[in-house]
């Protein structure tokens, strides 16, 4: 025999229909979701607000900065010709102290090479490539060859002389050709007793 429960089934109808918790004729699950939504909207105001009072700090930083900029802007630009004015100025002054340098190398050159040149000995021909005096010239003798490449090397202007060439011709003149280096500052006594 089937026996059926009815008390069973109507009590479980009657908590299925009975609402949950209610608060003056109001379900409360209603009122929480309308308390998150109100917190939602009010931390969305906040964060809104704190947003654009940054923003517009920004804004007003960026105003002051660019203010800041045109005032200076003038004064940046007297100091960019000034440093290119003193650039120029550096460039011509280093051209002029080469031109001297320059200048009085030639003029030493001729001094020190007179200098040691001695009787018998006489020059055809002298070139200056970069800091290299490649001198030909022409002796009466041996000996007067070696002593003018014994004079420019006693030079402190000078670097030890090379003899390239030397030959006589049928009149017993004596044809030569040598080269050394040129210094425009003189070596110390130290280096030059070092030889």
């Amino acid at each position: 025999m089937i026996k059926v429960n009815l008390l069973g089934e109507a009590r479980r109808e009657k908590a299925a229909r009975r609402p949950l918790i209610t608060l003056a004729g109001a379900n409360v699950n209603n009122y929480i979701v309308l308390g998150f939504v109100i917190i939602a909207v009010a931390w969305i105001g906040v964060r809104y607000w704190r947003l654009s009072s940054q923003l517009a700090s920004i804004n007003e930083e960026i105003a002051q900065n660019q203010r800041e900029y045109d005032r200076l802007k003038p004064i940046i630009e007297e100091v960019e010709n000034f440093k290119k004015k003193n650039a120029e100025l550096k460039h011509k002054i280093e051209v002029i102290e080469q031109l001297k340098a320059n200048q009085f190398g030639p003029v030493r050159i001729m001094d020190e090479v007179s200098k040691a040149l001695p009787d018998l000995v006489w020059l055809n021909r002298m070139e200056l490539s970069g800091l290299t005096i490649s001198v030909t010239g022409q002796a009466l003798n041996e000996n007067a060859v070696a002593n003018f490449i014994a004079n420019l090397a006693s030079s402190p202007f000078f670097s030890e002389p090379t003899l390239r060439v030397m030959r006589q011709d049928q009149q017993g003149v004596f044809s030569f050709d040598l080269s050394c280096g040129f210094s425009p500052t003189p070596r110390t006594s130290a280096e030059s007793s070092g030889r």
